[in-house]
């Protein structure tokens, strides 16, 4: 088996906590590993593959250490998930000696599980289904009625489902209804699938993919830029119908903006989430990110102080942390 851990994401939600030059998957959120070492521990590392883009390389490189050497891959450009994983599997079949039968595993390095023990459990039964011939993916049972999160609507039941369609980012009262159902689970963006079953569906929704793949390696490098810049999502779980879930019951996020991050993160007996050398006093309710920082009296606030920029906002005011970046006004 070989895992696809996809560590090319830009870090711009979490400003400036996180940044283009240092993403989300690189913080440890005070667990004593960053998001991308916690996702790369839960697996073998002689089955790791994790690609990346050159802007990283060398953080992702000082974050694994020398031994990965050859099992960080770069990709000549950011193209979303889609390019990054077929370049992956590219690699890994003229390279790596994967064959069609060989499961694959892809999942993002910048999400957070409460619980990977729940993970490690279910993997099993996901390899057994993927090895019928079906793409399989972990399907998160909401607790709320996200809008920022794609659904994945199944079948009733238990175990494996048939998954019945994608529902990307509903408005809320969508969201509610999706939540009340029953049936209908946030996309992980994990997946287990054989190669060349892959492929076939490739083959099937996805015909420019496909037919990427008939170059040498080298030459469907010179060829990356020729893929169309689309989502795994959108360029083929949402059109093939050889799909099912398998729900997650524990905790998760993607920490994508900084209310998911409230929600998520490990509170002290104040509701406050202290992360650095913070001295908290007479506080409540706060997210504080840095060093040196204390707090008297207050209420409700963000505050994070990253490189040259210290930030304090009402956390009713989090959201409006990337029109800073839209509008030009921070770096």
């Amino acid at each position: 088996m070989k895992i696809i851990i996809l560590a090319g994401g830009s870090g711009k939600r979490l400003w400036p906590l996180s940044s283009e030059a240092y993403p989300k998957q690189f913080l440890d959120f005070d667990r004593g590993e960053s998001l991308l070492q916690q996702t790369v521990n839960r697996f073998s590392q002689a089955e790791v593959l994790v690609v990346t883009n050159q802007k990283h390389f060398q953080i992702t490189q000082k974050q694994l250490g020398p031994s990965f050497g050859d099992a960080i891959l770069v990709e000549p450009e950011g193209r979303n998930t889609a390019p990054a994983i077929c370049l992956s599997l590219k690699y890994l079949i003229d390279k790596m000696g994967a064959r069609e039968e060989s499961l694959c595993v892809v999942c993002p390095s910048d999400h957070y599980f409460e619980n990977a023990e729940d993970f490690q459990r279910l993997l099993p039964v996901a390899k057994k289904a993927a090895a019928t011939g079906v793409i399989v993916t972990f399907g998160i049972t909401p607790t709320y009625p996200e809008t920022g999160y794609g659904y994945i609507q199944t079948e009733k039941g238990e175990g494996v489902l048939r998954v019945t369609s994608f529902i990307e980012k509903p408005a809320l009262p969508l969201a509610q209804t999706l939540l009340l159902q029953g049936n209908c689970y946030w996309n992980a963006g994990i997946f287990v699938f054989q190669i060349g079953a892959f492929l076939q569906e490739l083959r099937q929704h996805a015909p420019e993919f496909f037919e990427w793949f008939r170059y040498p390696y080298e030459k469907a490098l010179q060829h990356f830029s020729d893929l169309p810049i689309l989502s795994i999502d959108q360029a083929l779980m949402e059109k093939t119908s050889h799909i099912a879930l398998i729900p997650y019951p524990s905790l998760w996020s993607d920490l994508g903006t900084w209310d998911r991050i409230s929600k998520m993160l490990p509170k002290d007996e104040n509701e406050n989430f202290l992360s650095g050398n913070v001295q908290a006093i007479a506080t409540k309710e706060c997210l504080v990110f840095g060093e040196g920082i204390t707090t008297l009296g207050v209420k409700d606030l963000l505050i994070v102080k990253s490189g040259e920029h210290v930030v304090v906002c009402h956390r009713d005011a989090m959201h409006r942390l990337s029109e800073l970046q839209e509008k030009a006004l921070f770096p």
